[in-house]
């Protein structure tokens, strides 16, 4: 009785594993309600050296205490986490690799990814909408075996699992143990997010991943206080700043959410303030790149919006769409996370996520952008989301959430073993963007080799003469990537659209175009030149728009201006894939 009563002591003085945040709860366990999210959970077998404590009512024996606030003191040193769930998370992203690599030859190129072959045979400083990283794995790959999309996609694949690993990783940080880390690890493993973005080379795939590890290190340096941590940090943040400039706004966040929340001494680590100076002196050469372009990254803003606008629905649309990312199992645990990050008081610590959860999503509402802009932060809603289930001991709830995850795994296996549709199952033509959408996750794109086979004949048919001072200019910068990768003895290729437009304008000795467009395009085909003639089209009724549908070959002669005047009036930014398209 007199040791019992001597816990109860050290409870209410605020020294029980809670910290300081438990001093003003001393109720026993057993009157804990469910809005305090129930009693602890038994140690799991493996977790014996985690220190027991005996409750008030003495019925806790064996359970595992919550976390401690990050870096407090125990015994002279800090608190230790429960140990990693290795073989749940060795199982869990080795399925989930072994399934994505099978199915990654089973797509055709998308247009981005051939776009990023094309710049990465342009090495430059910064590129109109992402930074030199992608070209340069695409250039990699290329080089390692040349046409291999299998090859192609590997980071996107080895970012997506190392993804699963984050999630345990969070969870456990948070406290979690055996069943919080496998919870949160098949969150993101099951989720329509990664089956997406593991389908293609993409910004998205590579930032979200390193978005993920950055908020990890922070919230491992918020329990360790190891300053060692920031020269990762920094590392990370250099690595993913030359991929998409997207990580400012969740920088901002987690400080913001910081200087509400804590932990404040964060800002008075020179390390930190160090490791901030090299990260943002790595992104001078691309600012000088945008700077010198006429900051063609912010224009690309509007035009996002747009796009998103027309596919999704824009702000209406944005809840479904992040749902449709997160999943049968991603969506409960990410609701049950939010909750817990601002509620939950074993994660009271690390409030500061919710906040930059919160900003995240701000700017996406007030941009309009992709509803992924939010992937970087899925980790640590599964995570926190896991952790709450993983407390509620109620044993209903726990057979729901099993349930769950099974249909999430059920419905995530066949996506991956099903898609891509074959092209041939088409019914309907392709007429809007948001068709055009739901046509590129389910069948992929398709019509690349019809489109080269069409150039190829008509450049075959000019005499060496025309030939010599013959280039080819496509409306759209898909067009002009995939000839450029996939034509063979081709003229060189130009476009005015997007970040092509960059890559250069015809020479002067340009003379004669075969222009690959649309037909709304014999306007401004018209007012520069003095010759056009439409010699092939493209336009099968089930045709993918801009490649097999609504494409037209001109072939125009005589330019009545320099390039140098033509080239700004037909520079775009939007994706015009045809009339039609909508």
């Amino acid at each position: 009785m007199a040791k019992r009563s001597a816990a109860r002591s050290d409870t209410a003085a605020g020294n029980s594993p809670h910290g300081r945040d438990a001093a003003a709860d001393t109720r026993p366990e057993s009157e804990t309600s469910a809005d305090s999210l129930g009693p602890v959970e038994s140690s799991p077998p493996h977790s014996s050296s985690v220190a027991r404590i005996p409750s008030a009512a003495g019925t806790d024996a064996g359970r595992v205490p919550p976390p401690a606030v990050p870096g407090e003191q125990r015994g002279g040193r800090r608190d230790e986490l429960l140990p990693w769930d290795i073989r749940g998370a060795v199982v869990i992203s080795g399925v989930a690799a072994l399934l994505l690599w099978l199915r990654a030859g089973r797509y055709g190129y998308f247009g981005d990814e051939l776009y990023f072959l094309a710049a990465g045979r342009r090495v430059a400083a910064g590129y109109a909408d992402q930074g030199p990283v992608l070209p340069l794995l695409a250039r990699a790959a290329d080089w390692v075996a040349p046409g291999s999309v299998t090859v192609l996609r590997l980071p996107a694949i080895a970012c997506g699992v190392a993804a699963i690993w984050v999630c345990a990783g969070v969870a456990r940080e948070f406290g979690g143990g055996r069943r919080a880390q496998r919870l949160a690890a098949l969150g993101w493993a099951t989720s329509p997010f990664l089956i997406t973005a593991a389908a293609s080379l993409s910004t998205f795939a590579i930032d979200a991943t390193l978005s993920a590890v950055l908020l990890w290190i922070v919230l491992r340096w918020c329990r360790t206080r190891d300053d060692r941590l920031f020269p990762a940090a920094a590392a990370v943040a250099v690595l993913d700043l030359q991929v998409k400039p997207l990580l400012p706004v969740l920088v901002a966040g987690i400080a913001l959410g910081i200087a509400v929340f804590g932990p404040r001494p964060l800002f008075r680590r020179a390390a930190l303030w160090a490791a901030l100076v090299v990260v943002a002196l790595s992104v001078v050469p691309s600012l000088c790149w945008q700077a010198g372009h006429g900051w063609p990254q912010l224009a690309m803003g509007s035009v996002i919006a747009d796009e998103q606008r027309a596919a999704t629905g824009g702000l209406a649309g944005l809840p479904i769409q992040v749902a449709l990312l997160l999943g049968v199992l991603g969506t409960p645990l990410a609701i049950a996370g939010a909750w817990a990050l601002f509620r939950m008081p074993a994660l009271r610590a690390y409030r500061f996520a919710g906040v930059a959860v919160l900003v995240q999503a701000l700017f996406v509402l007030v941009t309009v952008s992709r509803p992924y802009y939010l992937a970087g932060l899925f980790p640590v809603l599964l995570a926190a989301g896991a952790m709450w289930w993983e407390r509620y001991e109620h044993r209903r709830w726990w057979r729901a959430i099993r349930v769950t995850a099974a249909v999430s795994a059920g419905i995530a296996l066949a996506v991956v073993l099903i898609l891509p549709l074959s092209a041939f199952r088409l019914d309907d033509p392709t007429d809007t963007q948001r068709a055009l959408s739901a046509r590129m996750r389910l069948y992929g794109v398709d019509g690349w080799s019809e489109l080269v086979a069409t150039v190829d004949y008509q450049v075959r048919r000019l005499t060496p003469r025309e030939r010599a001072n013959t280039v080819l200019i496509t409306q759209n910068y898909w067009q002009a990537a995939a000839l450029d990768q996939l034509g063979a003895e081709l003229p060189p290729v130009y476009s005015p659209n997007r970040g092509f437009a960059y890559f250069g304008m015809p020479p002067p000795t340009a003379t004669t175009v075969l222009y690959i467009g649309a037909d709304s395009a014999e306007s401004i085909l018209r007012e520069a030149f003095s010759e056009v003639q439409p010699l092939s089209r493209l336009d099968a009724p089930l045709g993918f728009p801009g490649i097999t549908r609504h494409v037209v070959l001109w072939r125009c002669d005589h330019p009545n201006r320099p390039w140098q005047q033509i080239w700004p009036v037909w520079h775009t930014t939007a994706l015009d894939s045809g009339e039609g398209t909508t």
